[in-house]
C-alpha cells in the first residue's frame, strides 16, 4: 500500500523517539496530567495509544505495555476476526428435521429441532418454522420431540465471576432464543391468606409465553430475593429458582436462563400448541443423518449482526459468533477461553513486532475482570480489523454519547473503562485509538468480597464510572484538537 507522504515523513521522525511525535498532543506534557489529575485518577491507572491507522505511528500514548481490563472492547477484535473466519454474508441456521413417517396429519417418528448458534433467533422464527411444519400437514408427533445442541458446547453462564441474577451472564448455546433471559413478574397477594403470584416468560419483540423450563420456589428471608437452586446444564428439572419477595422490590425484573436449548424447546412447544400441532415433551437428542430436513429458518448476514453486536454489546450475541469462527478454525473448541485464543491467534501472526506479552482474553464479549490487554496490543487488532470493521463502529448519529466523528466501541465493568476506534481530528485526520482506566486494587477488593445472589454495582463503582466516563471525554477533546 502507497503511504501519503506526510505518513512517510512521520514514519522517518518516529524512528528516533515516539515521544517527538507524541509532541502536538502533549502526550507526556501538562495537559494530559491535568486531565488525569482532575478527574480524581493516578497516572498509573491509565493506559492509551493515539496513532495513525495506514502507517502504524504513534503519536500519543501511555503506558502502551500496561495490561488493562478490555471489558466489552474485546467485542471489537472477537467480530473483526468472526467476520474474517466466516464471512460477512454468513448466516446461522435453524432447522427442523423429521423422521418416520407422516400420514393424516400424524407424524409417526420423530421432530428435532436443531440449533446452529443464531444470537438473534427469537419467538418468531421458531413461529417461521412451525409454519411451514404446518405447512406439511403436521398435527402431531407420537415419537420423540427432541432438541439438538450439538453445533456447539453449551456452558450455563458466560463469567463465573458474575452474579447470578444478571440478566447479561446468560447461558450459551447452539439452541439460544430471545437472547437468553427471561422476565419474571411477581404480585403481591390481593388479601390475607392469599398466595404470591409469580410467572417466568421468555419474551421477544412481539409477545411472551410462558417459560416452562423456569420454576421459581417461594421462601422468606432478607438479603437477597434471588438464589438459583439447580442452574447445571444437565439437570433434568431444568432451572430452579428461590424467590424471596424483599420490601419496595420491582414487580418484574429478567433474570438469565442458563438452560438455552432446553428452553428455546420448552418454548417451541408452547407456540406449537398455539398453531394446532401436539409436541411430547422435549428431550435432549441428536438429528441423525438419516432425517429429513423439514424447516429452515436463517439469520441476517453476520454483518448485520457483527454492527448490532458492536452497537447494542449484547454479551450472549458476541460469544455466540465467536465460537461459531473459532469452531470453524478448531472444532475441538469446548470452552470460550480455548475460543478466544483461537480466534486471536491469527491477528497475532499478522503483528509480529507485536509484543503480545499479557494478553489474556477469557471469551468473546468482555464480561471478565480477569481479562487484559495492552493498548498497544488493541492497537494491532485495530490494524488488523481492518476499515470494513470499523465503519461499523458506532458513532454519536447512532444515539451514543461520543463527541461528533468518533466511531468507537465502549467497555465498562466496576472500576473498569475503555473505549477504542477511530476518531477525526479537527484539520480533518482521521486516527486510531485505544483507551483504558482500571484501578486494580479496587476490583480485585471487590471481587474478594462478592456475594453472587446481588447484582447491584455498588454507589462508589457507579461514581468511579463517572469519573471516568469524564476522563475519556477529556482525553478525546485534547485529540481532536490536537491536529
Amino acid at each position: 500500500m502507497r503511504l501519503p507522504t506526510f505518513s512517510i515523513l512521520f514514519l522517518l521522525a518516529c524512528v528516533s523517539a515516539v515521544s517527538a511525535c507524541a509532541s502536538p498532543y502533549g502526550a507526556t506534557g501538562p495537559d494530559d496530567r491535568a486531565a488525569i489529575a482532575r478527574n480524581g485518577f493516578s497516572a498509573d491507572d491509565v493506559g492509551y495509544v493515539l496513532f495513525d491507522p495506514d502507517s502504524g505511528a504513534v503519536l500519543a500514548e501511555r503506558q502502551p505495555a500496561k495490561p488493562f481490563a478490555p471489558a466489552s472492547v474485546a467485542k471489537l477484535p472477537a467480530m473483526a476476526a468472526a467476520l474474517a473466519v466466516l464471512g460477512p454474508d454468513h448466516r446461522f441456521e435453524t432447522t427442523l428435521h423429521v423422521t418416520g413417517r407422516l400420514g393424516d396429519g400424524v407424524l409417526d417418528g420423530d421432530l428435532i429441532l436443531k440449533g446452529g448458534g443464531d444470537p438473534s433467533l427469537s419467538s418468531e422464527g421458531l413461529t417461521e418454522l412451525l409454519r411451514d411444519l404446518g405447512a406439511l400437514g403436521v398435527t402431531r408427533v407420537t415419537g420423540r420431540f427432541l432438541y439438538d445442541t450439538s453445533a456447539l458446547p453449551e456452558m450455563a453462564e458466560i463469567d463465573a465471576g458474575q452474579p447470578w441474577t444478571a440478566g447479561y451472564n446468560t447461558g450459551v448455546g447452539a439452541l439460544s432464543l430471545n437472547f437468553n433471559r427471561f422476565r419474571f413478574d411477581w404480585a403481591r397477594p390481593a388479601a390475607a391468606g392469599q398466595p404470591v403470584r409469580v410467572g417466568a416468560w421468555s419474551v421477544s419483540d412481539t409477545g411472551r409465553v410462558p417459560l416452562d423450563s423456569v420454576t421459581v420456589q417461594l421462601g422468606a428471608g432478607a438479603g437477597a430475593a434471588f438464589t438459583p437452586l439447580a442452574a447445571a446444564v444437565g439437570d433434568p428439572e431444568g432451572e430452579r429458582w428461590r424467590f424471596a419477595p424483599q420490601p419496595g422490590m420491582a414487580a418484574s425484573l429478567w433474570l438469565p436462563v442458563t438452560r438455552p436449548g432446553l428452553a428455546t424447546a420448552h418454548v417451541f412447544r408452547r407456540l406449537a400448541a398455539e398453531a394446532g400441532i401436539a409436541l411430547p415433551a422435549p428431550a435432549p437428542g441428536a438429528a441423525p443423518p438419516t432425517a429429513t430436513l423439514a424447516a429452515l429458518h436463517r439469520s441476517e448476514p453476520l454483518e448485520v449482526l457483527a454492527r448490532q453486536v458492536l452497537r447494542y454489546s449484547n454479551n450472549l450475541s458476541a460469544e455466540l459468533i465467536g465460537l461459531a469462527a473459532a469452531r470453524r478454525l478448531d472444532p475441538a473448541v469446548r470452552t470460550l477461553p480455548e475460543s478466544a485464543a483461537v480466534l486471536t491467534a491469527p491477528a497475532m501472526l499478522a503483528a509480529p513486532r507485536t509484543d503480545w506479552t499479557g494478553l489474556r482474553l477469557l471469551n468473546h464479549s468482555g464480561l471478565s475482570a480477569a481479562s487484559r490487554i495492552t493498548p498497544a496490543q488493541t492497537m494491532a487488532l485495530i490494524q488488523s480489523a481492518g476499515p470494513a470493521v470499523l465503519a461499523l463502529l458506532p458513532g454519536e448519529d447512532e444515539g451514543k454519547v461520543l463527541p461528533p466523528g468518533v466511531r468507537a466501541k465502549s467497555g465498562t465493568l466496576a472500576y473498569a473503562k475503555a473505549l477504542a476506534g477511530t476518531l477525526t481530528t479537527a484539520s480533518g485526520r482521521t486516527l486510531g485509538f485505544a483507551f483504558f482506566v482500571t484501578d486494580e486494587e479496587r476490583r480485585a477488593a471487590m471481587d474478594r468480597t462478592m456475594d453472587r445472589r446481588i447484582a447491584e454495582i455498588p454507589p462508589e463503582a457507579r461514581a468511579w464510572l463517572a469519573r471516568a466516563r469524564k476522563l475519556q471525554a477529556d482525553l478525546l477533546e485534547l485529540w481532536i484538537a490536537g491536529l
